[in-house]
């Protein structure tokens, strides 16, 4: 049986891209993808402690697994109970530098973050705080924000 001319070209033009494309996509197309079951639960990925009234602030800490980080501009701390109290800013150490695809030239934190926020002798404490912040794994995902409500004891 003979062979069409038309279906041995288009074969070996298959063939050549085939042979090109991992050159052409730069390999993407063979690297292992993340896997999402692979990932800790948000709340083993970063350990939220709670808030402690230590001295004159309000000490908040994390511990942050292996792998992950936390972002410092999505870190966030308001009163949410008396609804009127305000409280200063929240102090954080320096983080380390890191190019974001999204947010670009960020801060982060692994390992332990400890944040505080400075009390005046005069104001009440809070009963009640909102604590919000979000963070992602070396892999290359990133966990929707997560807010908690925290009793300051």
């Amino acid at each position: 049986m003979a062979a069409l001319p038309g279906f041995r070209f288009s074969l070996a033009l298959s063939g050549a891209l085939l042979l090109a494309l991992p050159a052409l996509a730069g390999d993407s197309l063979f690297k292992p993808k993340p896997r999402a079951d692979a990932l800790l639960p948000v709340d083993q990925a970063f350990q939220f402690q709670g808030a402690r009234r230590e001295g004159g602030a309000l000490k908040l800490q994390w511990t942050v697994a292996p792998g992950y980080y936390l972002y410092r501009h999505m870190l966030k701390v308001s009163v949410d109970s008396p609804a009127k109290l305000s409280l200063a800013p929240l102090q954080l150490p320096k983080g380390e530098g890191k190019q974001d695809p999204e947010f670009g030239a960020v801060e982060i934190y692994r390992g332990q973050l400890l944040a505080h926020i400075p009390l005046a002798a005069d104001v009440p404490l809070p009963r009640t705080l909102r604590v919000r912040y979000q963070g992602c794994a070396d892999i290359g995902v990133c966990y929707p924000p997560q807010t908690k409500l925290v009793a300051v004891p």
